[in-house]
């Protein structure tokens, strides 16, 4: 069982701000500090020294607030208790989190209050509180602009102090954090009746786990922002207020020990087993939303690499050669891939370390490189190559197949690789493929779809040139940036499942960022669109595999 913070030896910082210049106005955060404050302070609660619980309302100075907590935490031996009241605003590029002082401009982040100096000031080296309980009664989005409170869930996660518990008003965009004709702000106003009047049937203390529950539930069920909370550590069974709704017997206020229950004690091991198994399901849950968080920031990683290099084919299979530069022999640093000259970002090989390689020619930023097997392709990163000595043109042999692009003049089907009779497609004129090799004297040919064939005659075809690598290329660069969008974008909220078919064959790509495909749609089945994500949907295939389809046009709804 937790065990009530020595009130002794500990201190408390209660900051807020209601009167702003730039920003709508808060009258209830006045009213929050003096609640509060009423609320530690009484001997019934926690029964903090009034000198121990400092008050900086309308602070002068961010520097002041800064030095406040930095003297408190110093001073603190068991717990140290920082609070914030007013408006939060974050930071439109990195999404930091920043705390709104009486002149901060939106528009200018240093008017505000960095939460990472605030997190500084708590995690002094000379810092002498053993626990740390950080309460944010705040909005964190650029929704603030408007005059509204709101929050965005991983702005917490950002905000977590080491061997502390944050508890903070709210974590999804929601309007009006301080309700019109309300003594105090949502939030505060539960967190104040909860110190004051205690949970009926909980334990006495009451750490912030229970604490956090209680008030959960209590703004859910009134339809209010609810707030979350992230420990460290044991962060959550740290108590700082006694369960007023328990008398010394430990009984709640009003009720009647409970008849034909032979022992009582049994009962409150049950229950300390039940909140144990509460508070593992929800690390279980916390890990799991991590975990969810990191592949969404990988996702978003690799879906900003592929857009990088999608402009950088295009732009080298746009630009001319350079005439200038002389063929030359070199070495790559690090493993690279070599891309296709084809316009599509499929690597045709890789290039390792203490090989010597042939760049054949400078396309802008690019190279065209010969390995040693005879295969071309760009090299798109060449940071840090080692130059060998420079060769003559002639000297350089391509016996290998060159990939390239071709239209049929009829339509002709495309045979399966394994030598089967049975056509596995059927290539039409006036769609450009990608011949990628040759077996038996059929062309290996790849549709647009990925699909891969025999096409046995090719009487009569059309070569494409350049021109139809860089089209390829830009239409590579158009579909890397609709996926970086759908990654980066949140679900729909409110979005519900449906299911669809597609007018024609068309792939859905990974979650992961890349383009690598996940499936096939085809006509006549349905599929089930999970999320809606900007454009994009996140479809599931009949086999449960999951991907984003990015074009949309002409769908139909089930």
């Amino acid at each position: 069982m937790a065990v009530l913070s020595d009130p002794a030896r500990s201190e408390a910082v209660l900051v807020g701000v209601h009167d702003y210049v730039y920003l709508e106005k808060l009258p209830a955060v006045a009213r929050n500090l003096a609640g509060l404050r009423d609320a530690l302070t009484d001997p019934a609660v926690w029964g903090l020294p009034a000198e121990s619980c400092t008050v900086l309302s309308q602070p002068l100075s961010m520097g002041q607030v800064l030095d406040t907590v930095q003297d408190r935490a110093r001073k603190a031996r068991d717990t140290l208790l920082v609070y914030y009241a007013g408006h939060g605003l974050t930071d439109l590029y990195t999404d930091e989190l920043y705390l709104a002082m009486a002149d901060s401009d939106p528009g200018r982040e240093h008017t505000s209050l960095r939460y990472e100096w605030l997190r500084r000031a708590v995690l002094d080296p000379q810092a002498g509180a053993q626990r740390t309980v950080v309460i944010l009664d705040c909005c964190y989005s650029g929704r603030a602009l408007l005059g509204r409170m709101s929050a965005s869930a991983h702005i917490a996660d950002q905000a977590v102090v080491e061997g502390t518990c944050l508890l903070t008003a709210s974590a999804e965009t929601r309007p009006a954090l301080s309700p019109p004709g309300e003594t105090y702000t949502a939030f505060t106003g539960e967190l104040i009746a909860t110190l004051t009047e205690g949970i009926p049937g909980r334990p006495d203390p009451l750490d912030m786990d229970t604490l956090y529950r209680h008030l959960r539930g209590r703004l859910e069920s009134r339809s209010r922002p609810v707030p979350q909370q992230r420990n460290r550590n044991t962060g959550g069974r740290i108590a700082i207020a006694r369960n007023r709704a328990v008398s010394e017997g430990g009984v709640s206020d009003g009720a009647a020990p409970y008849a034909g229950v032979p022992d009582p004690a049994s009962l409150a091991d049950r229950q300390s087993e039940a909140e144990q198994r509460l508070a593992e399901m929800e690390r279980r849950a916390e890990l799991l939303r991590l975990e969810s968080e990191v592949l969404r920031q990988e996702a978003e990683r690799r879906a900003l690499q592929t857009v990088e290099s999608a402009h950088r084919l295009a732009n080298a299979l746009a630009a001319s050669p350079d005439r200038g530069v002389q063929p030359f022999w070199f070495a790559v640093p690090a493993t690279r891939p070599l891309m296709g000259q084809d316009g599509s970002l499929e690597p045709v090989g890789e290039l390792v370390p203490g090989t010597w390689y042939l760049a054949v020619e400078q396309r802008g930023k690019a190279l065209v490189v010969q390995t040693q097997d005879g295969r071309r392709g760009l090299l798109l990163d060449v940071d840090g190559i080692q130059r060998g000595y420079y060769v003559d043109y002639g000297a350089a042999e391509d016996p290998g197949f060159e990939p390239f692009w071709f239209a049929v003049p009829v339509a002709r089907e495309m045979l399966g690789e394994d030598g089967s009779p049975k056509p596995v497609g059927e290539l039409v004129p006036g769609t450009w493929y990608l011949a990628v090799g040759q077996s038996d004297g059929a062309l290996v040919a790849r549709t647009e779809d990925g699909r891969r064939g025999l096409l046995r005659d090719t009487d009569g075809i059309q070569r494409g040139g350049s021109d139809v690598a860089e089209s390829h290329a830009r239409q590579t660069l158009r579909k890397a940036e609709r996926m970086a969008g759908a990654v980066v974008a949140d679900p729909e909220p409110g979005f519900q499942p449906f299911w669809f078919a597609v007018p024609a064959a068309r792939e859905v790509l990974s979650e992961d960022g890349s383009l690598e495909p996940a499936g096939a749609l085809v006509p006549g089945t349905w599929y089930l669109a999970v999320e809606q994500r900007g454009p994009a949907l996140l479809a599931q295939c009949s086999d449960g595999r999951r991907g984003l389809l990015l074009d949309t046009d002409g769908i139909q709804r089930g």
